[in-house]
């Protein structure tokens, strides 16, 4: 018979899912640094909107942007580290199993299912703003919306990647009787 899929110490799913984790790794690791660019920037429209009374043209959508970028990009390495939102009134009433299986369920229904369609309207919104040319109109700068656009279905893409290693990895659990 062939190998199982997660026969042994490091079964096939386990290395998914570390392959899984460091990507989501790094995503924490960029938006992290998004935060240097962006205080730069904040600090320098401060300095010439109130010092020198010339606000950029371009200021706003820049910290949107990285902010957008930042916070967007980060999701799939706050559900790696499991800092995203929940009810522990009714989390913390469940056996360790329950929760286990709490989990897999909101993994499978709310990021995954919901995240794939996310990210399936993100390409379409993306695609359509590069195909158009669409122009952001909040400033006078008129920057292409598409480079941001497209960070939304990238996302939404990587939150779900993440959720479908915490379905495994509750699943595994379940198997074993234990978390992982």
């Amino acid at each position: 018979m062939g190998k199982t899929f997660e026969k042994g110490p490091k079964g096939a799913s386990m290395k998914i899912i570390e392959y899984i984790d460091k990507i989501s790794g790094w995503t924490g690791i960029i938006a992290s640094w998004i935060i240097i660019p962006l205080t730069f920037f904040v600090v320098y429209e401060v300095v010439m909107r109130h010092f020198f009374n010339a606000p950029t043209g371009w200021g706003y959508d820049t910290l949107w942007m990285l902010y957008s970028v930042q916070f967007m990009i980060g999701g799939a390495y706050t559900l790696l580290k499991k800092g995203h939102v929940r009810i522990d009134i009714v989390y913390n009433t469940l056996s360790s199993r329950g929760k286990l299986i709490f989990d897999s369920i909101v993994y499978a229904i709310v990021f995954f299912l919901i995240m794939m369609l996310f990210a399936w309207a993100g390409v379409r919104f993306a695609a359509e703003a590069w195909a158009t040319k669409e122009k952001l109109s909040t400033t006078n700068w008129f920057f292409p919306s598409g480079p941001i656009k497209t960070i939304i279905p990238i996302a939404f893409f990587l939150l779900s990647l993440q959720s479908l290693a915490e379905i495994v990895r509750n699943i595994l659990a379940l198997k074993k009787g234990k978390p992982l």
